[in-house]
């Protein structure tokens, strides 16, 4: 196979996306000399033309799509030009417009995972590392060429039908789904649209008044995620779509859910994630379809601190827990505060489909009580109050999840943890701890499925470290704001064999950093920021040379350290990756400035 597959890389002439599609096809054909030359036979005129044919090339790719992928492929229409797709986002979007057809045996998310693979290995979609602190591919796109070239099919094929600012026309035909992008907030342009017949309705930029009305009774998918101007009002009719299987205001400025929803009894995805929501209505608990449940803010949000979370949440109120902490705030040691959760509804037991539930604040032993009914759970984020007996419940009914995947728990001390004699699920791949832990559990030795784990205040020791080095299949590590409380960290030889991603930031004590020959063997991102302490000489960071993988080194915000840069550039020259050298100086946020500001004024 080797003179066919050397005909058709000369033919692509170098063109990446050629390459993409037809290795594509490629890779899904049986590995056998007359299937290929079939395909070369088949594709000769696209690869012998002087203008290579790409867009023919890439419909060929796409009609040898199986005929149930195809629907999904041409559903990424529905997102803009160069926009980052979360992963989870598009898998339950896929699923709530009742399209997949189970197999059996297989869960409705299995088998729209599956197709989502098959779109990857194809290369029709690629994966993205938008979000720094994912290296799982947790983002998606569409290559602007291939998503120009199917945008004329999904609006035959799917009715999509996409209004933007240069678009003025009326449909010609009943429209399934519906994109609103960039528009401003008015209803002039939407009267023209017979809403009657829409599945999906997704808004980017500004959301029209009034949006959500009694005509969008087959509504199946509202996502209005990130959308500005979206008010609580504009939700009080959410009511009057009895069909709706997915509702997405992730981002958005609205502090309160109508109880009307109660009436969303079809409803599967509630994300109300990074809003001002601070409780759910009592009603929520007779949606019993629901399974996954998204409230409070993202853990990387509180890594950061009120430094970016300013936006979303006034500065006054960031001021105001600022005081706070000055005057002997309960949450003022660990930070963990419980602004970043959503209190849990009364009687949450009722929802027994959950499986994604987070972050919710417990306050009350019986609260902690009621997550063991909650067997279904694969994704748990909770917030604890400093009660005794609340920590003892939770632990209880953690040791009851037996399904749990990923785990979050904040608490001002996380010491509790120790108590327990088995770890809470030996199929944890993520774990999120935010509060003062000293050393970690006895148990964490035995997650061995553990491939993803992000600290916060935890005050780890070394030996700590070398526990979580001897973890077989951890790719990713977060050691962010206080989590480790010595002055050298060290990566000992043989440790993080599997480890891609080392992101350590705000650790004020680490003077300098370590890594040891055949450590970190397969690390491909390092990142260190806010780590004012270091030493400015080689020994701040020292062995970056022996990271052979490496393709990314970050050093930013940790002061004036340009001994420590150049020392830095001159260990990776001649990486053959080339990898990237990011380094500045640190530089005060205007929320920090206000901070310190408003600090000087009491």
């Amino acid at each position: 196979m080797v003179k066919q597959a050397k005909f058709i890389l000369e033919r692509c002439r170098g063109i990446p996306l050629a390459i993409a599609a037809i290795g594509g096809l490629l890779a899904n054909r049986p590995k056998v000399s007359s299937e290929w030359t079939t395909l070369q036979e088949h594709i000769r005129p696209e690869l012998e033309s002087a203008a290579l044919d790409v867009k023919r090339i890439i419909s060929l790719t796409y009609d040898g799509l199986p005929y149930n992928v195809k629907f999904f492929f041409l559903y990424m229409s529905i997102f803009p030009k160069n926009h980052e797709i979360r992963r989870t986002r598009l898998l339950r979007r896929w699923m709530a417009e009742v399209y997949i057809e189970k197999p059996h045996g297989m869960t409705l998310e299995q088998v729209a995972k599956s197709h989502y693979n098959k779109l990857i290995n194809r290369r029709m979609i690629e994966t993205s590392n938008k979000v720094g602190n994912s290296m799982t591919s947790e983002y998606c796109r569409v290559h602007d060429r291939i998503l120009k070239i199917i945008l004329p099919k999904s609006v035959e094929d799917i009715q999509l039908f996409i209004m933007d600012k240069h678009y003025n026309e009326a449909p010609q035909s009943n429209v399934r789904h519906l994109v609103l992008a960039r528009q401003k907030r008015n209803e002039e342009k939407l009267t023209r649209i017979k809403l009657a017949c829409l599945r999906s309705l997704t808004v980017f930029g500004e959301c029209p008044v009034s949006l959500v009305t009694r005509e969008l009774r087959l509504l199946r998918v509202l996502d209005l995620e990130d959308t500005i101007g979206l008010t609580n009002e504009d939700l009080k009719d959410i009511g009057q779509l009895p069909h709706l299987r997915y509702l997405g205001l992730r981002g958005t400025d609205i502090s309160e859910l109508p109880s009307c929803l109660q009436n969303l009894r079809f409803l599967e995805t509630l994300d109300v994630k990074d809003t001002k929501v601070t409780h759910l209505p009592a009603g929520i608990v007779y949606l019993e379809n629901l399974s996954y449940l998204r409230v409070g803010v993202n853990f990387a949000t509180e890594k950061m601190g009120e430094e970016k979370n300013a936006s979303k949440r006034n500065l006054l109120g960031t001021l105001a827990d600022f005081v706070c902490g000055c005057h002997g705030s309960n949450n003022s040691e660990s930070g963990c505060s419980s602004q970043f959760s959503v209190r849990a509804p009364e009687k949450i037991q009722k929802l027994s489909k959950l499986q994604v539930l987070g972050v919710v604040h417990i306050a009350r032993s019986q609260e902690a009580k009621k997550l063991r009914k909650l067997t279904n759970l694969r994704k748990l984020g909770v917030h604890l109050d400093a009660v005794d007996k609340t920590r003892r419940e939770l632990c209880s009914s953690l040791s009851s999840l037996v399904q749990l995947e990923q785990l979050e728990v904040h608490c001002d001390s996380l010491e509790f943890l120790k108590g327990m004699t088995e770890p809470p699920s030996r199929r944890l791949v993520s774990l999120r701890l935010c509060g003062h832990l000293g050393n970690l559990p006895r148990w964490m030795s035995r997650l061995t499925n553990l491939s993803k784990i992000k600290l916060l205040r935890t005050g780890l020791k070394q030996e700590d470290i070398e526990v979580i080095g001897s973890l077989p299949n951890v790719i990713l590590l977060g050691l962010w704001k206080e989590s480790f409380g010595e002055e050298c960290l060290s990566f000992g030889k043989g440790k993080f064999r599997m480890l891609k991603l080392l992101d350590i930031e705000g650790l004020k004590k680490v003077k300098t950093i370590c890594i040891e020959n055949d450590a970190l063997p397969v690390l491909e991102k390092l990142r260190v920021r806010k780590c004012l302490e270091l030493y400015n000489s080689e020994q701040g960071l020292f062995s970056v040379k022996s990271l052979k993988n490496l393709n990314e080194l970050e050093l930013t915000n940790c002061g004036d350290k340009l001994e420590l840069e150049m020392q830095l550039r001159r260990q990776i020259i001649g990486f053959s990756n080339r990898p990237v050298l990011i380094t500045r100086k640190y530089v005060v946020t205007w929320t920090e400035r206000m901070l310190n500001s408003f600090y000087r004024l009491i």
